[in-house]
């Protein structure tokens, strides 16, 4: 009776584990997703609001999910406090404080650390190109990481169940 408790015990535990692998997988795609929704926010607000750039971001902060809603406010914030400030250095500054928090593959934080250049140029058109340019690497990592996500997850849920199987063979 004891050793069919533990079995039961060791199965449950395995798939929780295999769900905690997938939950994982799926963190990284959605900090994907919401950041290309971030580029597409931006180019809205610089097409449309003409707002000053501290405002832009409180604006957008109170629209945008977290991580990067925090993100922006911070941004925000210190661009109010340094008159003359460099854009893109603070820019940077900002997304190295927010690194841990952001659950993103590389290519993403890359497109993520351009978006500063965005707000300091003076043309619009060419602040737009950028945008789209970043939403198409987006785009482009997005669809390489669900692909990806397909195989991984029947590999973590083989791996975690089959774990929990030899687990159970060496219990009985």
């Amino acid at each position: 009776m004891l050793k069919l408790l533990g079995c039961i015990c060791i199965l449950a535990a395995s798939g929780g584990m295999a769900y905690s692998c997938v939950a994982g997988l799926r963190q990284k795609l959605r900090q994907t997703e919401l950041l290309l929704e971030l580029l597409t926010a931006i180019e809205g607000e610089i097409t449309y609001s003409r707002c000053p750039l501290p405002e832009l971001l409180a604006h957008l902060a109170q629209h945008i999910q977290q991580p990067y809603g925090k993100l922006l406010q911070e941004t925000g914030a210190r661009m109010e406090d340094r008159i003359e400030a460099d854009i893109p250095f603070l820019w940077k500054e900002v997304c190295g404080t927010f690194r841990p928090q952001l659950d993103l593959p590389s290519e993403a934080y890359q497109v993520l650390l351009r978006v500063g250049e965005v707000f300091s140029y003076t043309s619009l058109d060419a602040s737009l190109q950028l945008l789209e340019l970043g939403r198409k690497r987006l785009t482009a990592v997005a669809e390489s990481r669900y692909a990806e996500f397909a195989g991984k997850r029947k590999l973590y849920c083989c791996l975690c169940y089959m774990a929990g199987l030899f687990s159970m063979i060496l219990l009985l």
